[in-house]
């Protein structure tokens, strides 16, 4: 017992010098590390909601092409356009501001300017195009509980879409997501263009996809930084 106290105190712990080095070079590798990580999950997350963006473009188009099957689809030409809102609060998909007169209204179904739906919800009796396009859209997308989007249609065609889950406030276009100007297609996909035909939206100057009031907004077609 005597010897083995012995060798214990003659154990050399660290000394405070080696203390501050390790203490050191931990402070430099997360000094350089964590940046790196957070620009990973920001750039991830900007990913994700691109990809969401892209695949609301792509079933409001199949809405719009099956709504003109029906006979309740937009108005053709460059002039018939419309910038939709919707937002999703705990699960529930409401659609309004459509230019009504850019679409038809037939086969018992009239755009009304705001129509809501659920995941699973009856579109039997339906009569608002607004609402059933709120239940496709909730059938197809029942993880979104909350959100806010942008959608711009023009002559039967979804041209761009902003889409962010960080709120569910109505996304403010030239703040919050790129403008959407009416008969702005062209190169520039319907989002609005500088004379330079360049989009006209700055993100957080750093990042594309993260706007100058900190959401994380996805587009389609992606707007790019600058």
């Amino acid at each position: 017992m005597i010897k083995f106290f012995q060798k214990l105190k003659a154990k050399k712990g660290f000394t405070l010098v080696e203390l501050i080095v390790v203490i050191a070079i931990i402070g430099v590798l997360a000094a350089i590390l964590i940046p790196t990580m957070l620009g990973y999950v920001t750039s991830s997350r900007v990913t994700s909601v691109n990809s969401t963006a892209a695949s609301i473009k792509n079933n409001i188009d199949t809405f719009l092409t099956n709504a003109d099957t029906a006979g309740y689809g937009m108005l053709k030409g460059a002039n018939n356009n419309s910038t939709l809102t919707i937002t999703v609060t705990g699960g529930t998909w409401t659609v309004t501001n459509p230019t009504t007169g850019a679409f038809h209204n037939g086969n018992g179904k009239t755009w009304a300017g705001t129509g809501t739906g659920t995941a699973g919800g009856t579109k039997v009796g339906v009569t608002a195009p607004e609402s059933l396009l709120a239940i496709e859209l909730a059938d197809l997308f029942p993880e979104v509980d909350t959100a806010s989007i942008v959608a711009y249609v023009e002559g039967g065609k979804t041209l761009a879409v902003a889409y962010t889950a960080d709120t569910s406030t109505a996304l403010t276009q030239g703040t919050d997501c790129p403008s959407i100007t009416v008969g702005a297609n062209g190169t520039t996909g319907g989002w609005a263009a500088n004379n330079a035909g360049a989009v006209v939206f700055a993100w957080d100057n750093s990042t594309a996809g993260v706007s100058s009031s900190g959401f994380i907004v996805g587009t389609a077609p992606i707007v790019p930084l600058g």
